[in-house]
């Protein structure tokens, strides 16, 4: 008997949780925070009280991004049984979020106290499982298997699930339109021979978040980062502000790769250096875009560097020799772009649109970020963390489910049925359900 019940995913994008389980072992597959939901309405502590009265030998992170792992720590040490809940992610990705974790402890927000706790829990290694690119590990009943995929966030997998005959496969968050996206097809093709279950696979637990956004442009990073290096080429954008995510690797990497074919710099605050300094860490022969060259932190606003120019203040540099600075919302961001002001710099923004377009998003927009984007002269240059409707399509053949697909991290499951995958069953199901393998 193997049993899979979506607790929570089968209507909505983020905080996906879901449970796969035989009469002895049952694991989890992410444990994240509702996105962009009122508090009022949000079900997230009902998932905490779930999993502190639930069977729970694991807990598998597919990723690091909040709607994945927002409710970690509030994962028991034990099950109710009295059974060590294992926490499952990958190193370089735990690394990351040990790097967050870090900088919020220390500095003076209201809640870092939060923060600590859960900066201790990532460092308890007696609660961590790395997880290993094509490396099987066994957790009772089940064998799985990672693989390593390409998502707005590194160190990402999909997972091949066995237990009693029944074969399953969580595609978590993925693309194939990023550098690191390349292989995911070939990866997963060596996966499935070397269990020997090539057309053998019950189940599919796909992401289908962007069947609801067809409409947007999917650009590889490659074109991102000609774009960017066509826009920074132009007099009038020599010096550039970026608006993107801290831990979208390979998004920083284009902007950063485009600013350096410029001749100019990348500027980034402490925080995000530090986290650059661990990718180039672990970039490997395959990532050798993520490598940063000509990436810098901030330095102090009145201090001068014999360095440069035999002694200019960092941004006088910028000012003379243009580059990129990624901005954030703050007082001490709000100097350094002053700073600027008379050059009328670009803003490039480089996150989902349903975040500055109130009109289309009114349910996603958020005013900090519209507001400034709108203070600026700016160019939207952005391309999507999840598999386009080629790619799931793509992704469906290659598995070939033979009980179906199972539809999560999606407001759009119904429409999976339109996709081009012949006899292939789509089985809708609702949070809470329950499906026998």
């Amino acid at each position: 008997m193997v049993k899979i019940k979506i607790h929570r995913g089968t209507n909505q994008i983020g905080g996906s949780i879901t449970e796969i389980y035989t009469e002895n072992t049952h694991i989890f597959i992410d444990f994240g925070s509702e996105l962009n939901t009122d508090p009022d309405e949000s079900t997230d502590d009902k998932m905490i009280d779930m999993i502190n009265h639930a069977k729970c030998d694991a807990v598998l992170f597919s990723h690091y991004h909040g709607d994945h792992v927002g409710l970690m720590q509030y994962i028991p040490q034990q099950d109710i049984r009295g059974h060590e809940i294992a926490l499952c992610m990958g190193l370089e990705a735990r690394k990351v979020l040990i790097r967050i974790h870090n900088t919020l402890a220390n500095d003076n927000f209201e809640n870092n106290k939060n923060h600590k706790e859960i900066l201790n829990l990532l460092k308890d290694r007696t609660r961590w499982t790395n997880l290993e690119n094509l490396i099987p590990f066994t957790i009772g009943d089940f064998t799985i298997t990672p693989v390593r995929v390409d998502h707005s966030a590194y160190d990402a997998y999909m997972f091949i699930i066995q237990a009693e005959g029944k074969n399953m496969i969580h595609t978590g968050d993925y693309r194939t339109h990023g550098r690191l996206g390349k292989n995911l097809f070939p990866n997963l093709t060596r996966a499935l021979n070397d269990r020997g279950i090539v057309g053998k696979v019950d189940i599919l637990l796909t992401e289908g978040t962007m069947l609801e956004r067809c409409d947007e442009e999917i650009l590889t990073e490659e074109q991102l980062e000609q774009k960017a290096f066509e826009l920074l080429q132009k007099k009038e954008n020599k010096c550039a502000f970026l608006l993107c995510s801290s831990t979208n690797v390979e998004t920083m990497a284009s902007f950063c790769n485009a600013a350096h074919k410029v001749g100019g710099r990348f500027y980034v605050n402490h925080y995000v250096y530090s986290q650059i300094k661990g990718y180039r860490k672990t970039a490997g022969k395959e990532e050798s875009q993520l490598r940063f060259r000509g990436a810098y932190p901030f330095e102090g606003l009145d201090f001068v560097n014999p360095k440069l120019d035999g002694g200019k203040t960092q941004m006088q540099y910028m000012k003379d020799h243009g580059g990129v600075m990624m901005i954030g919302f703050t007082e001490a961001y709000k100097r350094r772009m002053d700073f600027f002001k008379d050059e009328n710099p670009l803003l490039i923004y480089a996150l989902w649109k349903g975040f500055i377009d109130k009109d289309k998003h009114p349910d996603t927009y958020d005013e900090k970020y519209g507001d400034l984007v709108n203070s600026w002269r700016h160019e939207i240059l952005h391309t999507s963390g999840h598999a386009d409707v080629e790619t799931i399509e793509k992704m469906i053949h290659l598995v070939k489910p033979r009980q179906g697909i199972i539809p999560i991290h999606t407001t759009k499951k119904t429409d999976f049925v339109k996709l081009n995958i012949g006899d292939i069953r789509v089985i809708v199901k609702e949070d809470g359900d329950e499906y026998d393998v």
